[in-house]
């Protein structure tokens, strides 16, 4: 699995929005499309696209086999962790190519390259994952996040990684910090 990195939108929009399925929408997406959750990122004052926030398609070859979301959070937490938090937002994977590893595959190669992929660099990951995602709760057990539990808000439990961030993290409520 050769993935190769590029930014949304691009040619492979109109199949992309084909991904927001049941699956999608409900663990995924805050709006029911790619394109709507992007928008609200470019309107949004918060957010710069390519500064602190990346909306980047994955290719195997020349197939799109994922969507990856993400927004980088330097100076809110800096106070607390002394670390840039990256958030994963949003991972869709191609509904055609699900179960085939490219999700696993696709935050692996992001968690190792981010530096090549968004143009910054260490950080502390986290993902926030509904109590019922059971495939992205193995997919953070498999790739070693470190469990931490969101007191206030129990449908959603925050992964970190690396997983020994976990500890100085758990005390953190993301949504308090940083409003997404």
């Amino acid at each position: 699995m050769q993935l190769i990195w590029i930014e949304y939108p691009n040619q492979h929009e109109n199949e992309i929005e084909t991904w927001c399925d049941e699956f999608a929408v409900c663990f995924a997406l805050d709006d029911n499309s790619v394109k709507a959750e992007h928008q609200w990122y470019l309107n949004s004052d918060k957010y710069t696209h390519n500064k602190n926030y990346f909306c980047k398609v994955v290719l195997d070859g020349n197939v799109p086999v994922a969507l990856l979301m993400v927004a980088v959070f330097e100076d809110a937490m800096k106070t607390h962790l002394h670390e840039r938090i990256v958030y994963l937002d949003t991972l869709i994977v191609n509904p055609a190519q699900r179960g085939q590893s490219y999700g696993t595959g696709e935050v692996a190669d992001f968690l190792q390259n981010a530096n090549e992929i968004i143009g910054t660099g260490y950080y502390i990951f986290v993902s926030q994952v509904h109590k019922d995602n059971d495939i992205a709760k193995k997919l953070c057990t498999k790739l070693g996040f470190g469990l931490t539990c969101n007191e206030e808000n129990s449908d959603w439990i925050d992964w970190v990684f690396p997983a020994s961030a976990a500890d100085r993290y758990t005390d953190l409520d993301l949504q308090k910090v940083v409003t997404i």
